[in-house]
């Protein structure tokens, strides 16, 4: 079995920075568990605090720490310290040298996981099989070496890049040329002048009462994204199948009536339709996974299946909806479990670098107000919920209360929290036998407005 350490290799760096006084943008590299023998790490340690603390780190001060240490220098005596400062370092050769025991490091990392994998396997009291996966999986993360930690950054520096945005910005729009076409976008015109954009790792909430629409919604947002944006959205459908989503995609590509669809009954027009429809959607980077009840384990599973099949591409998950879904742990407290579901949902829009759409039920209570509108407070269990999400949104669709009203065919899209953008209230037309949402027409906003006026001026 190949050893997972180089002793040579870890004197050698060793040596060169207790020689080397300008080396400390290498030893802040460095970390303790890089190195393998523990004399190593105690020496290190004592390098590195010195270089933090802006003062001297040669071999006599580094043995004068561990001197004064009796755990330390019953490990180290002298002459090996001497022994060390004494062999010929190369600067040059520091680079190659650090990444080897990275390199090494990584693996050793990855050996004592297999250890822990095995461990918790076996520990059929203690975990759950979800809450094992779930705890591998965040071990796992940690050894990512292509994420990297967030740096302090001098103001000016970031200054710099900022102004350079915008001014880039400004040009294309002088340009003619459209600044913000890779910003994510939901499709409708208003409600993203509202929100003003959506960014890679926001959490965004999309709640309603049944039969609002909420996954119609959800679904021509994503159908956007993916067939005039051309993005990759993962769909975590926990209460239809793979199925029955397709065919609310068809109607609403094709506008066909879903009855139709689901029915077969069509005549050669609604046949052209469907044809059409699905001409788009095998051109879309589309993923449906409708397990039931999906946990964040399974929803990080299918987000690295796709990413791994596209390449690396994954730009939205959706998921309907949340108070379906397993939790980590099932501790019996509703409250708690939906706060480590929302709270794990953003750690996955962070980890994947795409937003995380979740679809919510909201409390039965608001069937008894007067004005039955969503406000925050309707969401269960909405505490961690409210706190955790950078956008949440409600559906209200006035003619499911009020049968003779004079908004059916429409929905207000209430933005109840906004991170970066406008809270308030958007129209929206509706066509739920189609599975549809879309903007309204420039003049249904002018005779409102109008009705509006109207209104004020008679009070």
């Amino acid at each position: 079995m190949t050893e997972l350490f180089s002793i040579p290799t870890e004197q050698a760096v060793l040596c060169s920075f207790m020689d080397f006084a300008e080396l400390g943008d290498s030893i802040e590299q460095m970390d303790v568990a890089d190195f393998h023998a523990t004399r190593h790490q105690i020496i290190f340690n004592h390098i590195k605090s010195q270089h933090l603390k802006g003062e001297g780190h040669d071999a006599i001060v580094i043995w004068e720490k561990i001197r004064s240490n009796f755990n330390e220098s019953s490990q180290i005596d002298e002459t090996y310290i001497m022994e060390l400062s004494s062999a010929m370092a190369l600067p040059r050769l520091l680079p190659t040298h650090i990444k080897t025991l990275k390199d090494l490091s990584s693996r050793r990392k990855i050996a004592e996981l297999g250890k822990q994998v095995s461990v918790i396997a076996g520990d059929t009291t203690g975990y759950t099989a979800e809450s094992a996966i779930e705890r591998v999986q965040s071990l796992a993360s940690g050894l990512d070496s292509t994420v990297q930690a967030q740096g302090t950054f001098k103001i000016a520096d970031v200054a710099k890049r900022v102004v350079s945005n915008v001014i880039d910005r400004h040009q294309k729009l002088h340009d003619g040329i459209d600044p913000d076409e890779n910003i994510l976008k939901t499709g409708f015109i208003e409600l993203d002048n509202k929100l003003d954009r959506i960014d890679p790792t926001d959490l965004i909430i999309i709640g309603a009462r049944p039969s609002m629409g909420k996954t119609t919604f959800a679904q021509n947002i994503f159908l956007n994204l993916s067939v005039n944006q051309g993005k990759t959205v993962l769909f975590m459908s926990g209460e239809m199948s793979s199925e029955q989503i397709t065919e609310r995609l068809i109607s609403c590509l094709g506008q066909i009536p879903l009855k139709s669809v689901r029915s077969a009954r069509f005549d050669s027009d609604g046949a052209g339709c469907i044809y059409k429809a699905t001409e788009i959607l095998n051109k879309c980077s589309i993923y449906i996974n409708d397990k039931s009840q999906p946990s964040l384990a399974d929803i990080r599973r299918e987000a690295r299946k796709v990413k791994q099949s596209t390449l690396g591409k994954l730009d939205a998950i959706v998921i309907d909806y949340l108070q379906i879904m397993t939790p980590p742990e099932k501790s019996g407290n509703k409250v708690q479990e939906i706060g480590d579901i929302s709270n794990g949902l953003k750690k996955i829009a962070k980890d994947f670098g795409c937003p995380v759409f979740a679809l919510s039920q909201l409390n039965r209570s608001l069937e008894n107000r007067p004005n039955k509108r969503p406000v925050m407070s309707d969401i269960r269990e909405s505490g961690a919920i409210e706190q955790d999400a950078d956008i949440i949104m409600f559906i209200y669709r006035d003619e499911v209360y009020n049968k003779d009203s004079k908004e059916a065919g429409t929905a207000e899209i209430i933005i109840g929290k906004a991170r970066n953008g406008s809270t308030g209230t958007v129209r929206l037309a509706t066509d739920l036998g189609r599975a549809t949402f879309c903007d309204l027409s420039p003049e249904y906003y002018t005779q409102l407005q109008v009705v509006e006026q109207s209104a004020g001026g008679g009070m």
